[in-house]
């Protein structure tokens, strides 16, 4: 199983108009998952970067953006204990 990084970017004018629930409810559907911040999480899939990525980007609209990368054992970074935590106990 794979830890992707999902960050994301919404668009300002959209959080007015749209609904985001949906995608939020996506993220938390992966076999296992850990919000770091607002807008950065991290996921765990069987699958593809290119399936989490269609999986999620169905969720977005016009002027959002998203990135999703794999991550591995060689990361560095100052996270909340309970994020590298997690980090420890799925990569």
């Amino acid at each position: 199983m794979s830890v992707y990084l999902v960050a994301f970017q919404l668009d300002e004018d959209n959080l007015e108009n749209q609904n985001y629930d949906e995608f939020l409810e996506a993220l938390e559907e992966y076999d296992g998952y850990c919000q770091i911040f607002d807008n950065l999480w991290f996921v765990c899939s069987d699958d593809s970067a290119d399936d989490v990525h269609e999986d999620l980007v169905q969720y977005l609209y016009d002027g959002d953006f998203i990135l999703i990368t794999e991550m591995g054992d060689d990361y560095r970074g100052f996270l909340p204990e309970n994020v590298v935590d997690w980090l420890n106990e799925n990569i």
